[in-house]
């Protein structure tokens, strides 16, 4: 189908690699979201070994889902990219991404997205909250889950004040400090974006050789908008042995990291290059303005390379508590404020139980 043959307001994106026993239950916990707004599926495959290519093309056939796997394989990240391009140029409204084994278990996950971000303008972004499942639930496990936490989404007529309401959920403004320095509560598949600045990122700040693709992206839009996270579980989040969290192997744990540390910095670097108006306050002057706020982005990488240095030490601790102290040592001895940080104590508290 040709690009634009038809308006959509809404586009979820799939990419896929070697995921044909979860496919299926992924796409159709999209393709049977409740909501009256129209909305398409994106898939690209990166050149699975499994049955995941001919799973697109079944797919396909569906007037709203748009296969456009190439053959070329471009990585996590850069498969990410090449079908946000496709998304942009659908001039779609929204944008939301499902990783390709997990499941949209909430039939109202897309009208909740939208419906709040059309009512905060202020945000940028809307993230719900996950449940893990293992990799033998299905759709049905996952829908069966969701409704005994939220008894009340059984109700055929979507309720936004209810949403809002509802005692087990609450929601937190994410901005950009905290995604520089915090520990993220995101995950990227329970995101929805607004698609105005995604053109920009793909010209500007996007890259092929990140680790992956939600954190640069959600440091890019953060500055344009705050991040609104409820803690209302609609996705499925499929707990697989494979995921980098969950692996046993050190060197993966801390070459992630570091990663992640590296497109943290890089931000950091791109904020100094490129200092939107927002920031200049109208009672200073200029280069007083660009002092005082080069000066709070580099305090923000400062805070960064603290928090990659926690990380990293609760790896050590978990997985290697032999060389946890001579880590811990060499990590007080560049930052010593560290000593007042509960993450570290609780890494401590990992190592005694370990070693």
């Amino acid at each position: 189908m040709e690009a634009g043959a038809k308006q959509h307001e809404i586009a979820v994106i799939v990419t896929v690699f070697n995921k044909e026993k979860f496919l299926r239950d992924t796409l159709e916990s999209i393709l049977t979201q409740k909501t009256s707004r129209p909305f398409c599926i994106i898939l690209s495959d990166d050149g699975s070994s499994d049955s995941s290519r001919q799973i697109c093309a079944d797919y396909a056939a569906n007037v709203c889902v748009f296969d456009i796997t190439d053959g070329e394989h471009r990585g996590v990240n850069g498969n990410f990219l090449h079908c946000l391009k496709y998304a942009i140029s659908l001039n779609v409204k929204y944008i939301s991404q499902i990783d390709s084994d997990d499941i949209l278990a909430d039939p109202f996950f897309l009208e909740r997205q939208v419906s709040f971000l059309e009512s905060h303008p202020d945000a940028q972004a809307a993230a719900s909250g996950f449940f893990l499942i293992s990799e033998e639930d299905d759709l049905s496990s996952s829908r069966r889950l969701f409704d005994n936490l939220y008894p009340e989404s059984k109700a055929s007529k979507f309720s936004y004040r209810r949403y809002l309401s509802n005692r087990n959920s609450h929601e937190v403004s994410c901005g950009t400090k905290a995604l520089l320095n915090k520990n993220n509560k995101l995950v990227a598949s329970a995101v929805t974006y607004r698609s105005e600045w995604l053109d920009q990122y793909l010209w500007t700040f996007a890259s092929c050789e990140d680790s992956t693709q939600d954190l640069p992206l959600w440091l890019f839009l953060s500055p344009f908008g705050s991040f609104w996270y409820c803690g209302l579980k609609s996705l499925a989040y499929r707990n697989l042995a494979e995921s980098v969290s969950r692996s046993q192997n050190l060197d993966d744990q801390l070459r992630f990291q570091k990663s992640s540390l590296d497109t943290r910095l890089r931000f950091t670097g791109y904020l100094k290059q490129n200092h939107p108006h927002y920031v200049c306050n109208p009672r200073w002057k200029a280069v007083e303005c660009l002092q005082r706020y080069f000066k709070r982005i580099d305090k923000l990488a400062d805070k960064a390379k603290l928090l990659y240095e926690k990380k990293m030490l609760r790896h050590y601790a978990k997985l290697s508590p032999k060389e946890y102290p001579a880590q811990l040592k060499q990590s007080l001895k560049k930052s010593p404020s560290l000593i007042f940080s509960k993450d570290i104590w609780r890494s401590i508290g990992v190592y005694l139980k370990n070693r």
